[in-house]
């Protein structure tokens, strides 16, 4: 067993103990026992540590039991989006080579015919509850022998196998060990100060980093309960909190944006003990308004799937928060280094590179990184940003973001803050279009606060004053498109390849 189980395994020792809400209570007890139940059907099955396991579940206890049962058995998981369509799923099944899948009743009939052409086959159903609502359907594929021959279940035994979310490129596989993992729940638990008398809310999609180790794992080993919903529901949210006492949750900007325009009943506050904000950048004005309504403080963090999710995060309270700032690393070695790779100094601008016992050494199928004269395995993220002399990292965008508009780099993040400072703008993404003459221009979408009332003229005459009052000209948008919406991923991360391919008018209709 590894050390990630045996943690699990002890923090779900005693049997009557409620640890998961889905709608009811399950106990620590019904989790080992429909865990126990699935790897048998699973080793029936024919499911042997190093298979992949393609898990398409929404959030649920299915999804818990079904990842937990992967670890438990030493397959490897490879959660997948049980709501994508069947032209992504062709695609998706191409990059996860899985074996087997465990699948929620409902993809399954879109997904039918599609898995049957790749070769799967209906193998059997598991019920977890006895109203008949959670059920797996396990799917059998052509598994050959398991990639992974030993049999013991050590810390480098591969755990879960996913992918980046391709914003900006192809994603790259990004396979995680039970030590990465065991890692990373440990950099949480310290920096969150989570123990047993927490209870974290899980809203975020749990086929993502964010949801399975923040908010899963971290919560289930430091022997905390969870509330879980399929999604984020504004007109739930604050109920939820009150009603199960809920202690901390992690969000996405986008989430407290939504929450910032509401009323927050004080009812509601008694148990909280922090929101954390990850996977986009966190706009000051909207951390400020809920600190402001809420009384608790706004935790900005950063993190990736290459780093079995945490890289950095702001301390609690009594520590310093710097708006901005995504905080200090936990855990592990980050450093800022210039185009030959090598570190620069506090304040100098440059890409982000990190290092731990939670990070992978290399991406699946590539080699490692050379060494450049400051050690192997190190990961090179392709977010730029700086340190400063406290050591607080601040994140100015993504290296394939940066607009080249005659020679001169210009960080779409430094004209994205100037725009969101605006009273009236909700969400804003600049991104680099071609140019005859300057080979890149740099446009603005913006999403005001109120799409359905704006006059989209005057806010855009407005925001042209603004960047020219507090921006370059080389940096100011050559154009102003003003929007209803912005294309997101499942983490809220904005599309910025899709940006690029529409053409940029207003779209508020």
């Amino acid at each position: 067993m590894s050390k990630l189980n045996d943690a699990l395994w002890r923090a779900l020792a005693d049997s009557s103990r409620s640890v998961i809400w889905d709608g009811r209570w399950y106990t620590c007890g019904e989790v080992r026992a429909h865990v126990e139940e699935l790897r048998a059907q699973l080793a029936a099955l024919g499911v042997r540590p190093g298979h992949r396991v393609m898990v398409a579940l929404p959030n649920s206890y299915a999804f818990v039991v079904s990842y937990l049962a992967c670890l438990a058995h030493g397959a490897i998981c490879v959660p997948a989006n049980s709501d994508m369509p069947t032209g992504e799923l062709e695609r998706a099944l191409a990059r996860y080579r899985a074996d087997y899948g465990m699948i929620a009743p409902e993809a399954v009939e879109r997904w039918d015919a599609v898995l049957r052409e790749r070769g799967f086959a209906r193998g059997t159903s598991v019920q977890m509850d006895a109203e008949g609502g959670q059920v797996v359907q396990i799917w059998q594929g052509s598994p050959g022998p398991s990639r992974e021959a030993r049999q013991s279940l050590a810390e480098q035994h591969p755990a879960v196998l996913m992918f980046t979310s391709g914003t900006t490129g192809e994603p790259k596989g990004v396979l995680l060990t039970h030590g990465h993992l065991l890692a990373a729940v440990r950099n949480v638990t310290q920096s969150h100060e989570l123990t047993a008398s927490d209870v974290a809310y899980c809203i975020l999609p749990l086929f993502h980093i964010n949801g399975q180790v923040i908010v899963l794992l971290s919560t289930l080993v430091s022997g905390g309960r969870i509330v879980m919903r399929d999604k984020f529901h504004a007109s739930l949210f604050w109920d939820d909190i009150r009603e199960h006492g809920v202690t901390w949750v992690s969000c996405v900007p986008t989430i407290l944006s939504i929450l910032a325009k509401r009323p927050v009943p004080k009812e509601a506050l008694g148990t909280l003990r922090f929101l954390r904000s990850a996977s986009a950048p966190l706009t000051p004005a909207v951390a400020a308004r809920m600190e402001a309504a809420c009384g608790v403080p706004v935790i900005e963090a950063y993190g990736m799937t290459e780093a079995a999710g945490q890289i950095c995060t702001n301390p609690l309270p009594p520590g310093v928060r710097k708006s901005g700032s995504v905080g200090k690393p936990v855990g592990m070695s980050l450093v800022i280094v210039d185009a030959e790779r090598q570190p620069v100094a506090p304040y100098e601008l440059g890409e982000i590179a990190i290092r731990g016992a939670n990070v992978i050494e290399h991406y699946e199928g590539m080699e490692p990184a050379p060494d450049y004269g400051y050690g192997p395995g190190w990961i090179y993220t392709g977010d730029l940003g700086y340190v400063d002399e406290d050591g607080y990292v601040f994140i100015t965008g993504r290296a394939k973001e940066m607009i080249n508009r005659a020679g001169e780099k210009i960080s779409p993040r430094e004209i994205e803050d100037v725009l969101n400072a605006h009273e009236k703008v909700a969400r804003s993404a600049v991104v680099g279009l071609p140019d005859p003459l300057y080979g890149e221009r740099a446009v603005a979408w913006v999403v005001p606060e109120e799409p359905d009332a704006v006059d989209a003229d005057a806010l855009r005459a407005e925001l042209e004053s603004l960047c020219a009052a507090h921006l370059a000209r080389p940096k100011r948008p050559s154009q102003i498109v003003i929007a209803k919406s912005l294309p997101v991923n499942a983490t809220g991360k904005v599309q910025k390849h899709v940006l690029r391919n529409l053409e940029p008018r207003d779209r508020l209709a």
